[in-house]
């Protein structure tokens, strides 16, 4: 039987007053999806850097929408797509590490973000596709990553 996906989009302003209302959509389209509370915890910790990620270096805290898009293939995935107009970053092009195995006063500042997203996550991309970014995020429902 095929099983058609379902799509959720919203918009938020690149402000970090509104993380927590991405979080709490995040929250609201994945709540049918069969996640374990820690898989759940791992899908909105990723969101949340993707989304800080946007408004620090896309847009380095001007005010500019961020769409995000779920979709949900049932018993399958989920797939998150954010899309920003802001300056070009592939963030898994970074070469700056952080390792995190030193002790916390001796890491420099940044870096653990893309490296969260990857082992939180079942796949991450990005593109370009001028003029916007495009960094996907996706979680198997049956990971446990």
């Amino acid at each position: 039987m095929h099983e058609d996906p379902q799509f959720y989009r919203s918009v938020f302003q690149a402000n970090m007053g509104l993380l927590e209302g991405m979080i709490d959509w995040v929250r609201k389209v994945t709540s049918d999806c069969p996640f374990s509370k820690a898989e759940r915890r791992k899908v909105e910790l990723a969101l949340e850097e993707a989304f800080v990620n946007v408004v620090r270096h896309a847009y380095k805290g001007a005010k500019a929408p961020v769409e995000i898009i779920c979709c949900k293939y049932p018993s399958k995935q989920v797939a998150f797509k954010i899309i920003d107009k802001g300056m070009p970053f592939n963030p898994l092009l970074q070469t700056k590490s952080n390792d995190a195995s030193l002790p916390i006063e001796e890491r420099q500042e940044g870096g653990l973000g893309i490296f969260f997203m990857k082992k939180l996550m079942d796949e991450v991309h990005y593109e370009r596709r001028h003029p916007f970014n495009v960094l996907t995020l996706v979680k198997n429902t049956n990971s446990s990553t």
